[in-house]
């Protein structure tokens, strides 16, 4: 693999903060009653994928979590529709 540029990482971070908010509250599909803290965007150092730092805010003992941006900002089916898998939180 071809390493990237930190100013290149850099970038696709800042291109990512367009479509999520660090320091921000998302619900995700499943359990839309808690709420997640966006804590960071980062870069997965193995595959220099940008990924996604957060926990579940309802819980003090949980731990963070790390998913890809891609499959952050990817609609999924559920119950019959198709649904964004996390959804900025209105009024947190």
């Amino acid at each position: 693999m071809s390493h990237i540029s930190h100013d290149e990482l850099n970038e696709q971070i800042a291109q990512a903060s367009k479509f999520v908010t660090v320091g921000a509250i998302y619900k995700h599909y499943k359990y839309p009653s808690r709420k997640y803290l966006v804590e960071k965007i980062a870069i997965q150092e193995a595959s220099e994928k940008i990924c996604i730092i957060y926990h579940d805010t309802s819980d003090l003992s949980a731990p963070s979590f790390v998913r890809d941006l891609d499959s952050w900002l990817e609609n999924v089916p559920w119950e019959g529709k198709i649904v964004p898998r996390f959804v900025l939180a209105a009024n947190t």
